[in-house]
């Protein structure tokens, strides 16, 4: 379901974010650490954060000053120590690329024909409804699923993408040689799209990012961002500037 951003109260959505981050991090974390991993300016942060402890949704040591989730919130399972290993490697470039465009950025791992996503940089700005950590889509209506199909023949795309194709916005292609297509499109150019394909208002582009050891797609990072600024001309320029950053990353992690 698309979720309309008019709605969204942004210091709301700005604040779950910083508990997603704690939650994901699994251990406590300081202000500094907080700020960095949402681009939330240091006094913005403190201010969320400070509600969220008066709410008991975090705690705060005084004497490490460091933040840790509160009583009142329900832990998921852990992100794998793969995902986690993952996440540590790439976060600075993710911090790199929302700097260069003010958009949010994202890192997905792969789990069957779902992507999982294993860590978010926000923009500064909220105009369309931004992911959460741990959060899953599918891989045919994401630019991060698209990426992790790059470069595979069209039997493999066969055995690991869907066999049916449901709808997630009127924009999603659903004809299985339309997607075929779009994946040998996505090959050439090196990078994947999504055009309001997984939610109306919200377009991505995306890379995979290869194992140093094997070549073969541990992860994927995307950028994505309001359908309204995000042109082809963006896109292009966006999906340049990820396939260098990826050419630049070396990421020793075992698949499995």
């Amino acid at each position: 379901m698309s979720l309309d951003p008019r709605y969204v109260v942004i210091p709301v959505h700005k604040s779950m974010q910083l508990l997603d981050v704690l939650v994901a991090n699994r251990t406590p974390m300081t202000l500094s650490d907080l700020a960095a991993r949402t681009a939330l300016p240091k006094t913005t942060a403190f201010r969320y954060l400070y509600t969220l402890r008066a709410a008991r949704f975090v705690d705060y040591d005084e004497h490490t000053e460091r933040y840790a989730i509160g009583a009142r919130v329900a832990v998921a399972p852990p992100l794998p120590d793969r995902a986690q290993q993952i996440r540590e490697l790439v976060h600075p470039a993710l911090r790199r690329l929302q700097r260069q465009f003010n958009e949010t950025v994202n890192l997905a791992i792969r789990d069957g024909q779902e992507i999982v996503y294993i860590d978010i940089v926000g923009s500064t700005r909220l105009q369309h409804a931004e992911a959460a950590i741990g959060k899953r889509d599918p891989l045919y209506s994401t630019a991060l699923g698209k990426a992790f199909l790059i470069g595979l023949r069209a039997d493999e795309i066969a055995r690991v993408g869907p066999e049916r194709i449901e709808p997630r916005t009127p924009h999603t292609i659903t004809d299985r040689d339309r997607f075929f297509d779009e994946i040998a499109r996505s090959a050439r150019r090196r990078y994947a799209l999504d055009l309001e394909e997984n939610e109306l208002g919200a377009c991505c582009v995306a890379t995979p990012i290869p194992s140093a050891d094997t070549g073969e797609p541990i992860a994927a990072i995307s950028i994505s961002g309001p359908s309204d600024l995000m042109s082809m001309e963006t896109l292009d320029q966006m999906g340049r500037v990820l396939n260098r950053t990826v050419n630049g990353l070396r990421v020793h992690v075992p698949l499995q």
